[in-house]
């Protein structure tokens, strides 16, 4: 090995350690897993605009009653000036109030 890639290897492990461990940026919402209605809430507050699909249950319950499942932003585009950024959420809701 020559003294340049002696040098340049522990530099190259040391950033490529710190890419590894930065967390990637998200717009998916904290409380994923909670009540739809408080997930689309935020979401809306954000500037998104919010399709839901309902995977499970009757559509005539109220979101509040329903959990996310998973919330889908193509290409992690975060709402801005000029652009519309949808946010997918999939809920799954009980059949009857009482399940």
């Amino acid at each position: 090995m020559s003294f340049v890639s002696l040098g340049l290897a522990p530099l190259l492990v040391a950033i490529g350690g710190a890419l590894t461990i930065a967390a990637p940026a998200t717009a998916e919402p904290e409380d994923a897993g909670g009540s739809a209605q408080s997930v689309i809430d935020d979401l809306k507050s954000e500037g998104y605009d919010v399709q839901i699909n309902r995977l499970t249950g009757f559509d005539t319950e109220p979101l509040w009653v329903c959990i996310v499942s998973n919330v889908n932003i193509p290409g992690n585009t975060p709402p801005g000036s000029g652009n519309l950024a949808t946010a997918y959420v999939d809920v799954s809701c009980p059949n009857h109030q009482d399940d």
